[in-house]
């Protein structure tokens, strides 16, 4: 890639979080296939979350460069706030709290860390943040449907996203391509 072409690419590293967003949403996707009566198989979702993780070290292989420091410092921003959410919820949701909705409150809580990743991967995050929100409100609001109809939505729209990120090519520039 010219030094130009590597300027003009804004999101570097979309690629690779595309990766990763696609292993985690097929991750839940599995997790709730093998789920049983259970909303989600744990074992299931924590080995796709591991994967996902460990794509990591191939981030350098499917990037086109490196994030600029506010793209790092807004990747940091929004996983330590998602992070800061996650033991929020745990400390204020009642002990008795149904575990789907539990999920449902952490598809809103990673749909919320979504937002400042449109800094880092572009503006399909803003899409992905809203549209995993939604998802998980409409939930919320629609207890007696079952988790897994809104599970596989989210689930989907993270495949959906991290497929259209993993095919970004080096000369969009405006993240929507």
């Amino acid at each position: 890639m010219t030094a130009l072409a590597q300027q003009q690419l804004r999101y570097p590293i979309a690629r690779s979080g595309g990766l990763f967003l696609l292993i985690i949403g097929a991750g839940l996707l599995a997790a709730i296939a093998a789920s049983g009566d259970a909303p989600v198989n744990h074992g299931v979702f924590y080995a796709a979350l591991g994967a996902a993780l460990l794509s990591l070290l191939f981030s350098r292989r499917v990037s086109f460069g490196s994030p600029t420091p506010l793209q790092i410092g807004a990747l940091v921003f929004a996983v330590t706030l998602q992070g800061a959410l996650i033991v929020l919820q745990a400390r204020l949701l009642p002990p008795a709290t149904p575990e789907h909705v539990r999920w449902l409150w952490v598809s809103m809580i990673v749909g919320v860390h979504f937002l400042p990743m449109g800094v880092t991967f572009g503006p399909r995050m803003l899409l992905l943040g809203g549209a995993c929100i939604a998802t998980a409100l409409v939930g919320l609001s629609m207890p007696n449907v079952p988790y897994e109809v809104f599970g596989i939505v989210d689930g989907a729209l993270k495949v959906a996203c991290g497929a259209w990120l993993l095919a970004t090519k080096p000369a969009a520039v405006d993240g929507l391509h």
